[in-house]
């Protein structure tokens, strides 16, 4: 036996035990690398099927919110948190719209032609030029308005709503428990009082405001003129003039934009503006629109719409500061005091804490935004008191 066969014989079994554990871990790796990509696979597909089944189910989702079972109707599906989430929604978006759309009028102005100064009123005399009147014409033609300038088939109707609103909507609720405060912001007080006939929300609502630099007479006619409606009317889709009744007194047919999932609303009403002279010197005179809904046949409700009911008036008076010494009245030296009440039944099925809640929103924002217009629209002009 030589000495390499020996050496051979005397490791040969340490060589091949070693082979053989060998083979033995690869043989036992393979099978646990197999398993760890199958596991992984498995986490893969099950992660996909999950994505699936949620797809699926947003899909589903916004058909049926889609269909009339999640709209505004006696058997819908939608809760009522889910109605005020998607109203909310909804207006928002178009508050965004609206900023979009104000921000482009800024950086393109419109030019407006400034009505000659002689159709407005004498600083302090306080009298009107008599100009002959056109419906659509600017702020300059609107003439003294009383009541015997306003004849036609509607006018005992006006003369009541006009007399109601002189009698019960100056009247200070501050102090009435039935009336509450919902919103104050500065000048400007929301009260609301509530009312539920038959499930349908009729709560009377009333503002008060006190703006610098416009007249009564200024405010209101802005309110008034449909002429200007859509520059800050922002819920309006559409509207015309169904009959004009005389040069102070119209008709009017309006679709307001669909807030999804309550219905579409549309009201038709009768608008007049009236100058109401004051019983006592020391008093203001008073400038008055009231809207109240009418029936016309050249207007009749359609399903489309839900058609609501109004009853709406802007009462406003102006306070003047005399200016010091011989100084002419200037916009700094007077204030409109503004009473805005507005009963409105909206018909439909829309749940009651979802109208109130955008009641609570719209209206003081409204105002906010229709003052600021008459502002804007008034500033560098002579004054119409």
């Amino acid at each position: 036996m030589t000495a390499r066969t020996s050496w051979y014989n005397l490791w040969k079994p340490s060589l091949q035990r070693s082979t053989e554990l060998l083979k033995y871990q690869t043989q036992r790796w393979i099978p646990l690398q197999t398993c760890s990509c199958f596991f992984t696979e498995l986490e893969k597909r099950r992660r996909v099927e999950d994505a699936y089944k949620s797809a699926m189910n947003e899909l589903k989702k916004k058909s049926h919110y889609g269909g009339p079972d999640y709209e505004e109707g006696p058997n819908s599906l939608i809760n009522e948190d889910e109605f005020f989430d998607a109203v909310e929604a909804a207006l928002d978006r178009q508050d965004k719209i609206e900023e979009q759309s104000q921000s482009e009028k800024v950086r393109i102005p419109r030019l407006t032609p400034v009505p000659p100064g002689d159709a407005y009123s004498t600083i302090g005399t306080h009298r009107f030029a008599n100009k002959p009147h056109s419906h659509s014409s600017s702020l300059s033609s609107v003439e003294l308005v009383s009541a015997s300038d306003d004849i036609h088939r509607f006018s005992t109707q006006v003369e009541e709503m006009v007399q109601n609103h002189m009698t019960y909507s100056l009247q200070d609720v501050g102090g009435d428990a039935n009336w509450q405060l919902v919103i104050e912001e500065g000048e400007m007080k929301v009260y609301r009082r509530e009312v539920e006939e038959n499930g349908i929300v009729l709560d009377p609502l009333k503002a008060t405001h006190a703006v610098k630099g416009v007249t009564g007479h200024e405010v209101c006619h802005y309110f008034w003129d449909t002429a200007v409606r859509l520059d800050w009317e922002t819920t309006i889709e559409n509207f015309n003039v169904v009959e004009t009744l005389s040069d102070n007194a119209v008709i009017v047919y309006q679709t307001h934009k669909r807030v999804w999932p309550a219905s579409q609303r549309d009201v038709l009403y009768l608008s007049a503006i009236r100058k109401i002279l004051a019983t006592n010197e020391n008093d203001p005179d008073t400038w008055l629109v009231c809207n109240f809904s009418v029936d016309h046949d050249n207007a009749l409700p359609t399903n489309r719409c839900v058609r609501a009911k109004i009853n709406v008036a802007m009462i406003c008076q102006t306070l003047v500061s005399p200016p010091e010494g011989d100084k002419e009245i200037s916009r700094d030296n007077i204030l409109c005091k503004i009473t805005y009440v507005a009963n409105v039944n909206p018909g439909g099925w829309a749940p009651a804490s979802v109208l109130r809640a955008v009641a609570k929103r719209e209206y003081p924002k409204f105002l906010k935004r229709f003052t600021s217009y008459v502002q804007d629209k008034t500033a560098g002009k002579p004054i119409l008191f």
